[in-house]
This record gives C-alpha cells, sequence and structure tokens, in this order.
C-alpha cells in the first residue's frame, strides 16, 4: 500500500468517515442503536482521568472504542453503522469460529467479534498509530487477539483458514485488490464482509471497450464492470487510494476470488457500498437478512 507522511495524508488514510457531503449515510439508524455496542465494561480500565489524557494524547480516531468509565474516544462514526447493519446477520454466538480482521485499525470489529463469542481472532493493520491503538484496547479489555505490524498485500504469508474475513475501508486502498481478494478467498473458509468506496451506479456511467466472442469482437459500450485507477491523489487529496470498482467488478472479482453466494449490496452513502459474500449457502452469517 502506498503510505505518504504528515498529519494531513495519516487523517486521509480512510476517508468515508470524514464529514461532508459525499460520505453523509444515505441510511438512518438510531442513535441509540449506534450506541448498544458496549454493554459491558472492559476488565481492566485505566481510571477516568488516565483514559481522557490517553484519548487526547493522539491527534487522530478512527474508531469509536470504549475505555471503561464512560469514556469512549469518539461520538459513533461509520464504523459504528456498518456494525449496525452487520450485526443482525450475525448468529447469537458465534461460538468460537476464527476471524482475520484485515486493517484492524483500533480494533473496533475485533472486540465486538469476541464479545460475540468468536474464537481466534488475527488483526493485521499497517498503520503504525492505529497498531499501537489495538494493542493499548487489547489489554484494556484482555481478551486474546493477535494483532499483527502487516501489510494487506502480505496475507499470501499467513499459514492458516479462518471462518470469517472482516475487510471494511480497506480495498480502494489496495494497489494490487484482486490479487489480495484471492489471497483473502484462500484463507476464508465460510464469508468475507466487504465494505469500500466504490463507483456509484449512475446511468450515464458508459466506457467503450472490444468485447464479443471471437471473430466477432468489436467496440462495444459497457455501463458496468469496471474500475477507476487513481495515480496520485484524485480522490480526496490522498495519495493512499488506488482503486475503486463499479459494484459489478467488486463482485466479478469476489468471484473469481471463490465466493459464490452474495448478499444485496447495502449503497450506506452515496458511493460506499457494503455486502457480504460467502462460500457456502448455509453460511455462519445469515447473508439473505443484509
Amino acid at each position: 500500500m502506498r503510505f505518504v507522511s504528515g498529519l494531513r495524508r495519516a487523517l486521509g488514510f480512510r476517508n468515508w468517515f470524514k464529514p461532508s457531503n459525499s460520505s453523509q449515510p444515505n441510511i438512518s439508524v438510531p442513535v441509540e442503536q449506534l450506541e448498544q455496542h458496549w454493554m459491558v465494561e472492559p476488565p481492566n480500565p485505566p481510571t477516568r482521568e488516565e483514559a481522557e489524557a490517553y484519548v487526547k494524547s493522539y491527534s487522530f480516531w478512527y474508531h469509536r472504542m470504549y475505555l471503561g468509565n464512560g469514556v469512549y474516544t469518539l461520538p459513533p462514526t461509520m464504523a459504528d453503522l456498518v456494525w449496525a447493519l452487520i450485526k443482525p446477520i450475525f448468529p447469537a454466538d458465534l461460538n468460537g469460529a476464527s476471524m482475520l480482521d484485515i486493517g484492524s485499525n483500533a480494533g473496533f470489529f475485533s472486540i465486538l467479534a469476541k464479545l460475540h463469542g468468536a474464537g481466534r481472532i488475527l488483526g493485521i493493520e499497517s498503520f503504525k498509530m492505529f497498531f499501537d491503538q489495538g494493542e493499548y484496547f487489547r489489554n484494556i479489555w484482555q481478551m486474546d487477539i493477535e494483532y499483527r505490524f502487516m501489510d494487506a498485500h502480505d496475507i499470501g504469508k499467513l499459514d492458516e483458514e479462518f471462518d470469517l474475513v472482516m475487510f471494511a475501508g480497506i480495498l480502494y486502498h489496495l494497489k494490487h485488490p484482486l490479487l489480495v481478494l484471492e489471497e483473502i478467498g484462500r484463507r476464508c473458509r465460510d464469508a468475507v464482509i466487504v465494505e469500500s468506496e466504490i463507483i456509484p451506479e449512475d446511468p450515464r456511467n458508459l466506457l467503450m471497450t472490444r468485447l464479443g466472442p471471437l471473430g466477432e469482437v468489436k467496440l462495444t459500450p459497457a455501463t458496468k464492470g469496471f474500475m477507476k485507477f487513481y495515480e496520485r491523489d484524485e480522490l480526496n487529496g490522498d495519495m493512499s487510494n488506488w482503486w475503486a470498482p463499479d459494484t459489478e467488478c467488486l463482485l466479478g472479482m469476489l468471484r473469481v476470488a471463490g465466493f459464490k453466494y452474495f448478499s444485496r449490496p447495502i449503497y450506506h452513502a452515496p458511493s460506499r457500498i457494503l455486502l457480504i459474500a460467502t462460500k457456502k449457502e448455509e453460511s455462519l452469517l445469515d447473508w439473505r437478512k443484509l
């Protein structure tokens, strides 16, 4: 992945939480539903004063995390919305299912999966600030979660498989998204939760390309199945953005990666998609509910 220095780049690393007209969610979820995640106190909380000081020690947070004693890092964020949307498809108890959390950040999805009965969880994060935050919250919550300082492009080095993969806010930051999706497919036994920047569905989308059977190939208008390449900082002034697929392109890449069944896509913001892809029709996740 492409990394650049400076706080401005860091703030743009994942862009959809930022307040702008283009990133406001299309889906309305009651605030109280967004705040139901943390129903218990962490077993090893800092004092309120220590927690507040720790939160202030970072100039930027991406995940809303609970430190105990009523202290949170942030108000509800887009990650809370994503969890509120996917929580109904989870079983009441994950019953020891394993999960790979790609781009684990401060550990929001990893910790919530543990609180819902997950077993082995491996979180990988390539941004040092977020990796350190994750380790801090793992200690507060005293959870058996492993975090590795690792780039998503390197998951081919993992020698284990997982029941579930969390893949939220990462795909468009990848230089080689199909390669990573194929590696996910090799290591995922059941389902992947995908959230990403996309090209919005629009009747004006049109690409002229050569299509057709052998001997009958001709320039043909295509209205879907393509991906936008960002050479520099064209998207959000952020050089860590590389690609944005449209929905059909994303589904096609997931099929190539070995996934067969798909939930309906949820467009929770004008250019954001959330969907479940599974290898099993009867998946651990009730993907038909999304």
